[in-house]
């Protein structure tokens, strides 16, 4: 990513255009580090975000419905200033200094207020939003930086606002050929590879457009002009076209690349092309932003579970034990039953003694000792160990069966954490807080939960097919979507969706059970298998587990069928290719 001095160049010029005398409607707080300015003008509505998130620093018009729908909990005190002053005022101004990550709008209060300015300086971590009066006062900022965290340039309300100081480079606009030489082939003598020697002697360049420079200017050489001539030539007519206006929107999303050029070092099957840098910039990083953020969730839900299943394997290896020595409960019996009876053979401190069995009196048993007590002392040792583990069998059995359940319900979430993306997750996210795995936010305020929203595919005979990603959904596909007659599809031992036929007729089409299976084995942990078998059967035939947990159920009457779930021909019918295949 790069949100250069091009970039910001386009966005200033895009929203003069677009955003000239629009009112301010509203202000809020999308996300933590964010705010967006409502502004209603002769372009309709539009909604300018701002980000100081030190990865994702950043402004521009967006489109997310959920920003003209959310609703500020609690407003920042910046915010509320910003509500202050900006509310019912007009746009007059934008304005960007030549080659810096800097956008200024001065916008005219109502009722004859002096004007006021805000200035967004998107520069990663050091990045901000500043409201200045119009004498040049602050009055307030997103970041307020103290004198002793930066002396030079203290951002706070009653301080005179200070430009960012300018870089000690070249300037494109107005660098002379000679200079530009001197310069450039300065740092190369220097040690400088060409991209870092260009950085180094050109102001408001990124690192992308550099290399698109070198490559552009590489790309044709002949020998009657030098490389140093053709970079020259090809940076100067590159920023002279941004001033006019002449910029592209252009993406590369597998490298998460963005810029106001053409990147023509780069293959073109690899990047996308907008009409305007706002689209560009609001579609890349909403997806780039929601991507990594499920991958944050989906990790950290992840680890939750992990640490669960580790603790239940020490704990169902303990319970193995316990059952193993409670099912001695026998043998600890007989040893205390011989030592009643034989007792008196046994010698004194000796660790064991080998007496007939009362039982088969043909064999012996060895009956280990403690040696510091007396044979009758041993027997009663042995009788209290006989009822405390015949005691303790069943309750045993109980809490292995117990712990095995929860063992495979932890896995079955695991696997759907990993096949799960946005609302999915969130959902799984509030089933781990229920089942007590994890602690719920603080100080967010319980919502009331929106109904699940599970997969619905159309069969090739017109019926609805449903497919759950996660617990809740497979409850609800089960319980509440599905009518007695429907037909309920799982695979045979292994993770997977709970899926549901609707509508079909009685019998079925031999096209609606295979297709519904392969939905089954498709969105289950034997995706890569090619055979996976899938128990079908009448809902009326499910039912929740006594005490389970969400989407553990038990079937009966039920048939199997065997389905490929790498069938292609079905995995292009439902449109499988997507970021839910």
């Amino acid at each position: 990513m790069a949100f250069d001095a091009l970039i910001m160049k386009a966005i200033t010029l895009e929203l003069a255009e677009k955003l000239d005398g629009a009112i301010v409607q509203r202000v809020n707080e999308p996300a933590r580090g964010e705010t967006a300015l409502h502004f209603y003008g002769r372009s309709g509505s539009q909604i300018l975000l701002y980000s100081v998130d030190p990865q994702y620093s950043r402004l521009h018009l967006t489109e997310e419905e959920k920003r003209k729908k959310e609703a500020d909990t609690s407003p920042s005190p910046f915010c509320m200033l910003l509500r202050k002053y900006l509310t019912g005022s007009r746009a007059a101004s934008f304005s960007s200094p030549p080659l810096e990550r800097i956008l200024t709008i001065e916008f005219n209060l109502p009722d004859g207020m002096a004007p006021v300015q805000l200035i967004a300086e998107v520069m990663g971590r050091r990045s901000n939003l500043i409201l200045v009066d119009h004498r040049g006062i602050i009055l307030g900022a997103a970041k307020p930086v103290s004198g002793e965290k930066n002396p030079i340039r203290p951002i706070l309300p009653g301080e005179p606002y200070l430009p960012v100081p300018t870089q000690e480079r070249l300037n494109p606009l107005l660098m002379e050929r000679e200079e530009f030489a001197q310069r450039y082939s300065s740092a190369i003598a220097g040690g400088k590879k060409q991209e870092q020697a260009l950085l180094s002697s050109i102001a408001g360049l990124s690192p992308l457009i550099a290399r698109e420079l070198i490559f552009r200017a590489g790309k044709d050489q002949t020998a009657a002009e030098d490389f140093t001539d053709r970079l020259y030539r090809e940076t100067v007519a590159l920023f002279k076209s941004a001033e006019r206006g002449a910029h592209r929107a252009v993406a590369a999303p597998e490298q998460k690349l963005i810029a106001a050029a053409e990147l023509t070092h780069l293959p073109a099957e690899n990047q996308v092309r907008f009409d305007s840098v706002n689209t560009m910039l609001d579609r890349f990083y909403s997806k780039t932003i929601r991507v990594e953020r499920e991958k944050a969730l989906r990790g950290s839900l992840a680890a939750v579970v992990k640490k669960r299943i580790t603790t239940l394997e020490k704990k169902k290896k303990g319970q193995k034990e316990d059952l193993a020595s409670a099912e001695q409960a026998p043998q600890y019996r007989l040893y205390g039953e011989l030592l009643l009876a034989y007792g008196h053979q046994a010698p004194r401190g000796a660790s064991s003694i080998e007496l007939p069995d009362l039982y088969d009196p043909a064999k012996t048993v060895t009956v280990p000792l403690d040696p510091s007590k007396t044979a009758a002392a041993n027997a009663q040792r042995y009788f209290t160990r006989y009822r405390k583990a015949k005691k303790g069998l069943d309750e045993v059995k109980k809490q292995l069966r117990k712990t095995a359940a929860e063992l495979k319900y932890c896995r079955e979430l695991l696997y759907a954490i990993e096949n799960s993306s946005g609302l999915s997750l969130e959902e799984i996210r509030t089933e781990l807080v229920q089942a007590g795995y994890m602690k719920a936010k603080k100080g967010v305020k319980t919502r009331k939960e929106a109904r699940p929203e599970p997969l619905s595919f159309r069969s090739s005979a017109g019926h609805t097919i449903l497919v759950g990603r996660n617990n809740r959904q497979n409850d609800y596909i089960t319980f509440k979507a599905a009518v007695r007659r429907d037909t309920w599809f799982h695979v045979r031992i292994i993770p997977g969706s709970h899926v549901v036929l609707k509508e079909a007729p009685d019998p079925i089409p031999p096209s609606d059970i295979e297709e519904a299976a392969f939905l089954a084995a498709y969105f289950s942990k034997g995706r890569n298998s090619g055979a996976v078998e899938v128990d079908y059967t009448a809902v009326r035939h499910v039912r929740r587990r006594p005490g389970g947990k969400p989407g553990q159920v038990f079937y009966e009457n039920y048939d199997t069928i065997t389905v490929n779930p790498q069938d292609q021909r079905l995995i292009a019918y439902f449109n499988l290719l997507g970021p839910e295949g």
